[in-house]
């Protein structure tokens, strides 16, 4: 079953993604980004994270702002490792996320930088997670699904018309949650 959702969340993600990618030059946009999450829970080392999404800027707010209202998917994979200390036994963690989410992002244009946005965000989120726990009489392992939301912020410099650096923090409000900062890159069409 947790296959056939992970399997309907992508398909809903490049559907969108796909459909986006008919609007007019300016307003899709494809990124990708890799950063550090703070562990899910108190035992562990700072994670790593991979992020990839895309979006649509649907709504300009204010012709003389320029600031705009984007609807957007993305996919991750978050992984941490760590040790359990527990019941007289000091045990490797392994946990991972894959973290799908739909959500808007509104874009406002600092006027004193060219070409500089800075932009707030939130999404539904649906996770994926998987932990694994090594013991004296082998591995036990768990999966299972959570849905939160994910509150976030970020910067968006454009570095020509098309190409695009930017840095974003996300608070993932979700069981067991996690604090994500990533850098990246991105196309704009």
């Amino acid at each position: 079953m947790k296959k056939v959702v992970l399997i309907a969340a992508c398909f809903t993600l490049l559907l969108g993604m796909s459909s986006a990618a008919l609007a007019a030059k300016g307003d899709t946009e494809l990124d990708f980004g890799i950063g550090f999450a703070t562990a899910p829970y108190d035992e562990s080392d700072l994670g790593w994270g991979l992020n990839f999404g895309g979006g649509y800027e649907f709504l300009q707010l204010s012709a003389t702002r320029n600031d705009t209202l984007q609807i957007r998917g993305d996919i991750g994979y978050e992984s941490w490792s760590g040790d359990f200390h527990g019941f007289g036994f000091d045990e490797d963690v392994d946990f991972s996320r894959v973290p799908v989410s739909v959500g808007c992002r509104y874009y406002y244009p600092i006027k004193q930088v060219k070409n500089l946005r800075v932009f707030g965000q939130a999404s539904l989120e649906l996770s994926f997670d998987s932990i694994e726990v090594g013991t004296p009489f082998g591995k036990v392992s768990d999966d299972e699904t959570n849905v939160g939301v994910t509150p976030g912020a970020g910067v968006e410099y454009m570095l020509n018309k098309n190409f695009f650096v930017q840095a974003q923090m996300k608070e993932h409000l979700i069981s067991d949650p996690y604090f994500t900062m990533q850098g990246g890159i991105g196309f704009r069409f």
